[in-house]
């Protein structure tokens, strides 16, 4: 029997038997849809996250946090008898100790603000920073000039603003060169930056001023929140980070406990996540796989209980076992295979329904599924190697019976 005339009769079986088939493809079906499925949502995740990296800067940053004011002991949460911060002699040993190395840096302080024009106000952020902010983010101005220098040395109450605050406080009107209250007091704003929508969030309500006008005017103090180091070789990201880890046991009694972290590490997180999401699919798809592969052995075997007396013509008229062979393995395979192509369709648009559900109740989220040439291959592959392999014995069983015996049977 050639290979198109077995397809013929694998498929005419399946729809002789629609009912059968179709309860037999489910466990395929289920197996196939899950893996494509996760497959799908994590790699658009991990595609998101990586993309929201590359426009905040890109992969090579260093993040730089103080110890948490409070600490879990017994599981409770308590103050420590101890505070520590940044300051700005850190962010200066920083640059000393990596400074070949270190494209720029941002320092930070950050808090909620009051922000009115005339009578108009809305909930916003500071942000105290440098005049490094837009190159390191990659956040550029659209109007006006960014910060300078003179405005971090001088303590100028000057802004930036984001595109929502310029849209909800000065509905149209050019703002540059106009006065914002920030908790009260006028800043003038000198610039509007480019919209930004990261991780879904709009980042439009935030107001930047020189870190020194925040430290003189709103906080009191000259610490920092975080510094963010920027690397221009990706290869160093580490290095510089055990420098910083080093400067600051150095310079302070609980330098050990500052938070110290690269992008890298938190894309490795990220990837350890998605691994897990696979192997949660992995295990579904392996149980699925294995009750469908049961229940394709099942139809074999009443297959064959069926057909008996039809091998039994064909071996009379010359079919060698390895024919008979041959033509039930390939009905267990095209069964599976159908059963991994419908299973593949419904996990592309669980995929698709999960981002298009995001979508709904989040237009800013950028999270797109998506799928693989290589991970349909692989499903497709596997659901059929499990078809031959539950199918052998049926079609073995079918090969060794007798014709003549076969011929008897009603």
């Amino acid at each position: 029997m050639v290979l198109p005339e077995t397809i013929f009769v694998g498929l005419s079986q399946l729809r002789a038997n629609k009912l059968r088939s179709t309860l037999t493809l489910l466990g395929i079906v289920i197996g196939v849809a899950s893996v494509i499925g996760i497959i799908s949502i994590g790699e658009g995740l991990r595609r998101t996250i990586v993309n929201e990296f590359a426009r905040a800067g890109g992969a090579g940053t260093v993040l730089i946090r103080p110890p948490d004011s409070v600490e879990r002991k017994e599981g409770r949460r308590v103050k420590r008898s101890w505070v520590e911060y940044l300051t700005a002699k850190d962010h200066q040993a920083f640059l000393e100790e990596s400074g070949e190395h270190i494209d720029t840096s941002v320092p930070s302080v950050w808090g909620q603000a009051e922000l009115r024009v005339g009578k108009t106000t809305m909930s916003g952020m500071y942000v105290g920073t440098s005049e490094s902010i837009n190159e390191g983010y990659s956040w550029p101005v659209v109007e006006g000039r960014s910060l300078t220098s003179e405005d971090i040395l001088f303590s100028r109450k000057v802004c930036l603003i984001g595109q929502k605050v310029k849209s909800d406080l000065f509905a149209g009107e050019d703002p540059i060169g106009l006065d914002l209250k920030l908790n009260g007091t006028r800043y003038t704003v000198v610039g509007v930056l480019e919209e930004r929508i990261r991780f879904g969030r709009d980042e439009g309500d935030r107001v930047f001023i020189p870190y020194s006008t925040a430290h003189k005017r709103l906080l009191g103090h000259e610490r920092f929140l975080g510094i963010t180091l920027f690397i221009d070789d990706l290869e160093a990201v580490s290095r510089v980070a055990d420098d910083v880890r080093r400067v600051l046991t150095r310079r302070h009694a609980h330098g050990d406990e500052f938070w110290v972290e690269t992008s890298q590490n938190l894309l490795e997180q990220v990837g350890k996540t998605i691994r897990v999401m696979k192997q949660v699919a992995g295990g579904i798809a392996g149980i699925s796989l294995l009750v469908g592969g049961i229940g394709i052995m099942n139809i074999m075997l009443v297959s064959v209980t069926e057909r008996t007396r039809e091998i039994g013509v064909r071996k009379a008229l010359g079919a060698k076992p390895r024919h008979i062979l041959m033509q039930f393995v390939a009905e267990a395979i095209i069964l599976s295979f159908v059963g991994g192509v419908i299973g593949v369709g419904i996990g592309i648009g669980f995929g698709v329904g999960i981002e298009q559900l995001i979508s709904h109740f989040d237009e800013n989220s950028p999270f797109a599924s998506v799928v693989s040439t290589q991970s349909v291959v692989m499903a497709l592959g596997f659901s059929s190697a499990v078809g031959m392999f539950f199918g052998v014995y049926p079609a073995v069983r079918a090969s060794r019976l007798d014709p003549v015996e076969a011929l008897r049977h009603e």
